[in-house]
């Protein structure tokens, strides 16, 4: 059947009426003067990489504040992540001057405490083809802690100041590490940093040597992952890999490593490692089994004593 009439005229014009709509109601955030209203345009530009329009919105929060704003250093402090962060056309100069100009205004604040540990890591991690200076690094992570000890920031910068010793390999730094965790961990017992500082110290137990207290921290670090349902890549099929071939090959514990591989098999039936997993739980039950059949080891004869 044809349309009816007046159709053919009033799709195109509702076409069109609903593209102005989007049109205006897209421009909308775009051109607010309002700061706050600034700030989160360029959060939001700055999630989805837009970094250009970014730094503009932070600049307009900025311009349009006065220093003891508390907005205006949430719009410096804004620009400086855009100006550090993007890909390409970062500024690490700029970028550090705005980190400094945010601690300077309000040295107390949420934006100072990343601000200093955004510093830190800049030095942590500088250009490519450039060397980081550690021991500069570790004071950089140290300024944070003390000055922000019960924050979020000062708790990576405690994180990222331990991996930094750790990442020597030496078994002197190993130990020194190993107790400023457990200290850190005695006094901060609900940090959500507790999972990657156990499997730090997991590292620092390979460096010496020690895997029954590796697995032992292994554990713990996957007992205190944060779960996240809403990140696609959230996916512990490795971390049950390492898990089982640690207990089984280097703790002998097969309780452990059957627990794991099991797991790997029914949270992850279509994982490469399937296969192998099956045919590690074949291989432990094989084991057992021989152990279970071998002839018990002569009794020494009444009385003791050695050969005549």
């Amino acid at each position: 059947m044809g349309a009816k009439p007046g159709t053919a005229f009033l799709r195109p014009a509702a076409l069109i009426t609903l593209s102005l709509a989007l049109i205006l109601g897209g421009c909308g955030p775009q051109s607010t003067t309002d700061p706050a209203d600034q700030i989160r345009l360029g959060w939001n530009r700055f999630r989805v990489s837009e970094f250009t329009q970014a730094a503009a919105a932070f600049e307009k929060a900025r311009d349009g504040t006065t220093p003891d704003n508390p907005l205006h250093v949430q719009a410096l402090y804004g620009l400086a992540s855009t100006w550090n962060l993007r890909r390409p056309g970062d500024n690490r100069a700029l970028a550090g001057q705005l980190y400094e100009k945010v601690v300077a205004l309000a040295p107390k604040s949420d934006e100072a405490a990343w601000s200093l540990l955004a510093l830190a890591r800049m030095k942590h991690l500088p250009p490519v083809g450039q060397e980081p200076d550690l021991a500069e690094v570790r004071t950089a992570y140290q300024d944070v802690i003390d000055r922000f000890p019960s924050h979020l920031a000062g708790h990576e910068a405690f994180m990222h100041q331990q991996a930094s010793l750790a990442a020597s390999y030496k078994p002197e730094d190993a130990r020194e590490v190993l107790a400023n965790i457990e200290a850190f961990i005695q006094k901060n017992p609900s940090s959500p940093f507790l999972s990657p500082l156990y499997a730090l110290m997991g590292q620092c137990y390979f460096v010496l040597g020690e895997p029954e207290k590796r697995l032992a921290v292994e554990l713990e670090s996957l007992d205190t992952r944060e779960i996240d349902p809403t990140n696609p890549n959230m996916d512990n099929a490795a971390v049950y890999w390492t898990l089982a071939c640690l207990a089984e090959f280097e703790v002998a514990d097969y309780a452990t490593a059957r627990k794991f591989h099991k797991l790997l098999l029914e949270e992850y039936p279509t994982d490469v490692r399937v296969y192998a997993a099956k045919q590690a739980l074949k291989r432990m039950d094989e084991m057992e089994a021989k152990f279970c059949a071998a002839p018990a080891a002569p009794k020494p004869a009444a009385g003791g004593g050695g050969p005549p």
